[in-house]
């Protein structure tokens, strides 16, 4: 017995597979201030996250970790 996803469109309650992709703009909201642990420094921004992951040889853990298992 396999299962089967649902999502809503248009009022209606439909199979996943056959519903049309949900159209729109995603908009992300920047990051809030944090300070970093390596040398209390703050981040203010998503580009300076980044930067400061690439600059410390980080590694962020979220929920893809595929690269974990290459």
């Amino acid at each position: 017995m396999s299962k089967q996803t649902f999502v809503f469109r248009d009022g209606q309650i439909v199979p996943k597979a056959s519903a049309a992709p949900k159209g729109g703009v995603s908009i992300l909201s920047d990051i809030e201030p944090y300070q970093n642990m390596k040398d209390r420094g703050w981040i203010t921004s998503r580009s300076q996250h980044r930067e400061f992951l690439r600059r410390n040889n980080f590694v962020e853990v979220g929920t893809s970790q595929d690269h974990l298992l290459k």
